[in-house]
């Protein structure tokens, strides 16, 4: 039993890779965004408490899978042990960490917003450009399931309650994103500082581009995550303007 998980957890069980925007990286782009337009579009005809009890389902997924992962991983050949760069010091684990909270604390609901928006942005940022599943890993190895599945469930948690109506954008608080981000830098400062900058939580110890210099890095990282943010926006008010034309038209 225990050779068949080590097996079905390895990155040696297909001849198959993934490498960005192959055919299996569209396939998990496709399974991951049309499954969420789906169940948005189906949900949309639903109950309140249907729609409230998926929400929950997925804030339990984005959570489970990433605890679940520090049990997966010492089991797989991708890792010797566990890996201290799962810790939640990037936006997308920090945001994974952060959405069962904003979905099930009242106290901490108001914060529900930005979570959502950022949660949104960096799972879609990290699934256009998923550099730590672009080594030639077999597209149904361990690593590149569980990290596009764990991007996938954020992804949907946040979309679904922008769908569904339980968290509602104004591009008069795109100040809360912002804010947001500055304050996963400083996070994120603070885990690179305890570990050694090893890790290049959120990018800004060290760049990732070979034109960008370390010092300019932080400044990008904060201009783009938030750029995205603001495309979030403008994409959620196009759409409501949409709708509530069409509903217009039908009336």
């Amino acid at each position: 039993m225990r050779e068949f998980v080590r097996w079905l957890l390895s990155e040696n069980n297909s001849q198959m890779s993934i490498s960005l925007f192959n055919i299996w990286h569209i396939f998990y782009l496709l399974v991951i965004f049309g499954g969420t337009g789906l169940l948005s579009f189906k949900l949309g005809r639903k109950s309140l408490a249907a729609k409230e009890k998926a929400v929950r389902l997925f804030a339990y997924l984005t959570i489970g899978f990433y605890v679940a992962d520090f049990f997966l991983m010492p089991l797989s050949d991708s890792y010797s042990g566990i890996a201290t760069h799962k810790l939640p010091f990037h936006i997308c684990t920090l945001m994974g960490c952060l959405a069962p909270f904003v979905q099930f604390n009242k106290r901490l609901a108001k914060f529900k917003t930005p979570v959502v928006t950022l949660a949104v942005a960096s799972s879609v940022m990290w699934m256009c450009y998923p550099g730590s599943a672009l080594g030639g890993q077999p597209p149904f190895s361990y690593l590149i399931f569980q990290t596009f599945m764990f991007h996938g469930v954020l992804f949907c948690w946040g979309i679904l309650n922008l769908a569904l109506g339980f968290v509602k954008l104004e591009l008069k608080k795109l100040w809360q994103e912002f804010a947001g981000v500055l304050l996963i830098l400083v996070w994120a400062w603070i885990g690179n500082t305890l570990y050694d900058g090893e890790n290049n939580w959120f990018f800004i110890q060290r760049s990732i581009f070979p034109f960008l210099s370390d010092e300019v890095m932080p400044f990008m990282v904060v201009f783009c995550v938030t750029g995205v943010c603001f495309v979030i926006h403008l994409g959620y008010l196009g759409i409501c303007k949409i709708v509530e034309s069409r509903q217009k038209v039908l009336l």
